[in-house]
């Protein structure tokens, strides 16, 4: 007798979706490693255009103050002063998602021979004393890594 196959059998479905399990596990596993990737530079650029804000104040001498940035492990703090006071009711406080910022304490010198959390321009010169290096890193995946230099002409790479 001759039975005429129309259909697929259960090995043909089961090879097809193995094929297809494959392709999504690969496919996620990029999307995922892209997404902590954009994470990462997102959350630099967001520090970093925070730190140009503060120096653009300071140089406009908004509110006739200096403006800084203060550092901590998973967030940073725009202020109006020189130096940061924590019950500041006008501080502008930005959570840092999915990555740190890598030993912030010791990031920027303080301008007298130590270290320090704080980045702090000057009114209408938009220099500061606080350079260094700000390391933000993916709580992820430590060995990805972004950096943002200040220097002391308020050069901010």
């Amino acid at each position: 007798m001759y039975k005429n196959r129309l259909g697929l059998t259960y090995i043909e479905l089961l090879i097809v979706l193995g094929i297809f399990a494959i392709i999504s596990l690969l496919s996620f596993s990029s999307y995922s490693a892209w997404q902590k990737e954009v994470t990462l530079v997102n959350s630099t650029d967001e520090l970093k255009s925070t730190i140009f804000l503060a120096q653009a104040k300071a140089i406009a001498a908004a509110d006739n103050k200096n403006w800084g940035v203060h550092l901590a492990i998973d967030q940073y703090v725009l202020f109006s002063g020189s130096f940061y006071n924590e019950a500041n009711p006008d501080n502008k406080i930005k959570e840092l998602r999915g990555v740190k910022i890598l030993n912030p304490e010791i990031s920027l010198s303080d301008g007298a021979g130590g270290y320090g959390a704080d980045v702090v321009f000057s009114k209408y010169t938009g220099q500061t004393v606080n350079t260094g290096q700000i390391t933000v890193v993916a709580n992820s995946d430590s060995t990805k890594t972004k950096v943002i230099t200040i220097q002391d002409n308020g050069q901010i790479n």
